[in-house]
């Protein structure tokens, strides 16, 4: 009679701290320990939450765990971030191409295209320098009248003649500036778009 209620007593007793837990955690050895709250030396190693009746109700990953999840998620966001951009890349160099072959028929066309408008750009910059040495020479004359000038009124009047052909200079000097801009750019562009051209529609040589 003794042995057969000592049994049930003795499995009572083992199972009662683990029904009554509420957390469960291992130490670096693998032990396994239950109580009703984690040390604080242990809580960012990770530990399991428990139910009244001892099952899993929540697992808590370890620190470590949470800071290699945190960074995969960087990264992964990263990387959809690179593939969204080179997409983005791969649309524009498509709508380019399509554009580059419905503009130019051939290479000789693009070539000829290209080398008019530069000399275009390099005429321009001709004529702008011209009149800017004109001018230039022009306003040194004035000025050199308007040293010698006694007369007040008159000095003042061709004072404000030397005004206006200053903001001319500045001017022609802009435009000058703005044209050598657009020759370098009009280069840039020829070089690129004459590589591509080359490169999308001649078939490649097996």
């Amino acid at each position: 009679m003794k042995k057969s209620t000592l049994l049930p007593l003795l499995i009572l007793l083992f199972t009662i701290p683990v029904e009554s837990a509420l957390y469960r955690w291992v130490d670096a050895s693998g032990k396994v320990y239950y109580g009703d709250r984690v040390p604080p030396k242990v809580a960012q190693n990770g530990h399991t939450k428990l139910n009244k009746n001892g099952t899993t109700k929540e697992k808590i990953e370890s620190a470590k765990a949470r800071k290699q999840k945190l960074l995969a998620l960087k990264k992964e966001k990263e990387r959809q971030k690179a593939l969204k951009a080179a997409k983005k890349l791969e649309d524009l160099q498509e709508m380019q191409d399509t554009q580059l072959l419905s503009i130019f028929s051939s290479i000789e066309e693009l070539k000829s295209v290209y080398h008019n408008k530069i000399e275009m750009a390099v005429s321009s910059i001709k004529v702008l320098k011209a009149r800017h040495k004109k001018l230039s020479d022009k306003l040194e004359a004035v000025e050199a009248r308007h040293e010698r000038m006694v007369n007040p009124a008159d000095k003042r009047k061709l004072g404000m003649k030397i005004e206006d052909m200053l903001d001319n200079l500045h001017i022609y000097q802009q435009a000058i500036t703005e044209n050598l801009i657009e020759k370098g750019d009009l280069k840039e562009r020829f070089a690129k778009d004459l590589a591509r051209y080359k490169e999308i529609s001649e078939p490649e040589k097996l």
